[in-house]
């Protein structure tokens, strides 16, 4: 990877879907239709974020592991080994699918951006 890529912590997947996003809006400024039906496509196949939405959450909410996967960008089985590896706290109740607090799901995120971040660019993570 080159060293001027500006987003270190990047992996090649964040990488393309940074790209693909400077493509989709190219596209939206000369074709706001094409690009919506594109959108419409990529959400019916599984890819929805495609289309970057604002969403407001609560750090403290408490999510089932697919939308906790929507939040992170990650799949569901991702979700279910960070809690495995004890990255994350699961949250049980009687009768309720395993939840997750929406703000341990965005933190371990975080956490592991810098910590890639800094071993890419040589740093000691803390």
């Amino acid at each position: 990877m080159s060293t001027d890529w500006p987003w270190p912590a990047d992996t090649p997947l964040d990488i393309a879907r940074r790209l693909l996003q400077s493509y989709r809006q190219a596209l939206m400024s000369i074709d706001p239709e094409s690009c919506r039906l594109i959108d419409v496509h990529a959400a019916t196949v599984g890819q929805g974020w495609v289309a970057p939405r604002v969403e407001t959450v609560d750090l403290d909410d408490l999510v089932v592991a697919a939308d906790a996967a929507a939040l992170a960008g990650v799949t569901v089985q991702v979700i279910r080994q960070w809690a495995y590896r004890g990255y994350i706290p699961r949250h049980h109740a009687a009768g309720h699918p395993t939840r997750y607090r929406v703000g341990d799901i965005l933190d371990h995120v975080a956490q592991t951006r810098q910590a890639r971040a800094k071993a890419r660019t040589g740093q000691r993570a803390t």
